[in-house]
């Protein structure tokens, strides 16, 4: 059995989203407990670490996160940061380069659709599988 986490944080938006500074905290706070050996017992080789990334570095790791996996493995995938929903009602998480039109609508090619992480997961041979979304819904946006 492996032990895999990715973890990812967003504190840093473009004009439009307010700033999380507590995300990267959060981030950071997982890290420590994962790391520990009385609680997650991790290593941090098996654990990544994303702060602030730009949505193709975040949708590259939550594909390899679950790629070439057994069913016997533990998967982490922790998130912290804004969660926004288009105008269709489709999940998408926030990036650091996440942006909206001047009408306020989300531009959903520069944020990470929920649907990736769904297909990430449904294409690997799931054993067991701890998803975290520590998000903040558009009523928080601007």
């Amino acid at each position: 059995m492996v032990k895999v986490a990715l973890l990812i944080g967003v504190s840093e938006y473009e004009p439009g989203l307010n700033p999380l500074p507590g995300a990267v905290k959060d981030v950071e706070a997982m890290q420590q407990v994962l790391l520990h050996p009385e609680m997650g017992g991790f290593t941090e080789t098996d654990t990544m670490v994303l702060k602030n990334p730009q949505r193709q570095d975040m949708e590259e790791a939550i594909e390899n996160l679950f790629a070439h996996r057994q069913k016997d493995d533990l998967l982490v995938l922790f998130f912290s940061g804004h969660g926004i929903k288009d105008d269709t009602g489709r999940l998408f998480l926030a990036t650091r380069t996440t942006r909206k039109t001047p009408r306020g609508d989300l531009i959903r090619s520069s944020a990470v659709a929920a649907s990736v992480v769904h297909e990430s997961m449904s294409l690997c041979l799931l054993g067991t599988t701890k998803l975290w979304l520590r998000s903040i819904h558009r009523s928080t946006v601007q």
